[in-house]
């Protein structure tokens, strides 16, 4: 990598919610921290696709969406990318 390039890692939002995914990337400066935002989902198979399109280092993804929940998705995902790496958000019980 050329000197004085800065290598960002990229951030996925998966969230059935889309307010809950608009707000989680409009709350935290992602610039400052290194990171940027490649893709928002709002379902498990649309979060996979864009897993294997963007290749990201980071998944923010809920537990319960539709098409594929978010544990079944993570199972996947690990399968693709033994190295990426998880958060979990959830409002369920």
């Amino acid at each position: 990598m050329p000197i004085g390039v800065k290598c960002m890692l990229k951030v996925i939002v998966a969230d059935d919610e889309i307010r809950i995914c608009k707000l989680i990337i409009n709350l935290i400066n992602w610039e400052e921290l290194g990171m940027e935002v490649a893709g928002m989902a709002d379902n498990g198979i649309e979060a996979m696709r864009l897993i294997e399109e963007e290749h990201p280092d980071l998944v923010i993804t809920d537990i319960r969406m539709p098409g594929c929940d978010g544990l079944e998705m993570i199972e996947q995902a690990k399968k693709l990318n033994d190295q990426l790496e998880f958060i979990i958000i959830s409002g369920y019980e």
